[in-house]
C-alpha cells in the first residue's frame, strides 16, 4: 500500500512538471507540434529555438517517465489487490444443522455482547452442541459450564440484507463480567 501511494505521489508530481513545462512551452509562443522553422525551412527569427527545443525534449522524457510510472502504478495496484483478497478472512461456512435455539434478550458488555449476539440470531451450532443432540438445551447447558473462560465457536442465522446468513461468533463465558450468568443472553429453544 506504502509504494503505490508513493508511486502515485511521484505521478502527481510529474503530471505537475509536464503542466509546468507546456506553460512554458506557451509562453515562447508554440505548442509541441508546431514547425520551428519559417517557409523558406530557415529557423524563426521570432522564438527562441534552443529554449523551445530543451522544453519540448524534457516533455518528451517527462512523458515517457509517465507512462512508464504508470504502467508501474498498474502493477503495484494489482499486487496490492491480489494481497487483499488472499488476507481477506473468507466468509464462515455454513453449518449444515437447523436452528435450535433463538437469542431472546442481550444485556450490554456481558459475554454475548462482546462475542456479538443479537436479538433474534438462531443457534445452529453450539461448540459441539447441534439440532440433532441438544436434548432441550441440557447439552449447550453442560458445553456452557464446561468452558468458563475458554472460546466457544458459536454459529448463528442472522438476516444480513434480507437474506438469512451464518455467522461464526467466539463466546468467552464467564462470571466476572458483572451481570447474572455465565452469557449474559436469554437462550430460548426454537419452535422449529
Amino acid at each position: 500500500m506504502e509504494t503505490t501511494q508513493k508511486l502515485v505521489k511521484r505521478k502527481l508530481e510529474l503530471e505537475s512538471e509536464i503542466r509546468a513545462l507546456e506553460l512554458d512551452l506557451k509562453s515562447h509562443g508554440v505548442n509541441r507540434t508546431e514547425p520551428l522553422l519559417d517557409q523558406d525551412g530557415f529557423p524563426r527569427s521570432d522564438i527562441d529555438i534552443v529554449a523551445i527545443v530543451e522544453i519540448r525534449r524534457s516533455l518528451n522524457y517527462k512523458q515517457n517517465d509517465l507512462k512508464a510510472l504508470m504502467a508501474e502504478i498498474e502493477q503495484s495496484l494489482v499486487h496490492l489487490h491480489q494481497q487483499q483478497l488472499s488476507n481477506k478472512e473468507p466468509e464462515p461456512k455454513k453449518a449444515s444443522g437447523r436452528p435450535f435455539a433463538r437469542i431472546s434478550m442481550v444485556a450490554p458488555n456481558s459475554p454475548a455482547s462482546d462475542a456479538g449476539f443479537l436479538v433474534g440470531d438462531t443457534i445452529v451450532k453450539y461448540g459441539s452442541v447441534e439440532f440433532e443432540n441438544h436434548d432441550g438445551l441440557k447439552l449447550l447447558i453442560k458445553e456452557t459450564t464446561e468452558n468458563i473462560d475458554k472460546k466457544i465457536t458459536v454459529v448463528v442465522e442472522r438476516a444480513v440484507d434480507g437474506e438469512p446468513r451464518h455467522l461464526q461468533l467466539e463466546l468467552v463465558p464467564n462470571r466476572g463480567w458483572g451481570g447474572d450468568g455465565l452469557l449474559g443472553c436469554y437462550i430460548l429453544p426454537t419452535s422449529k
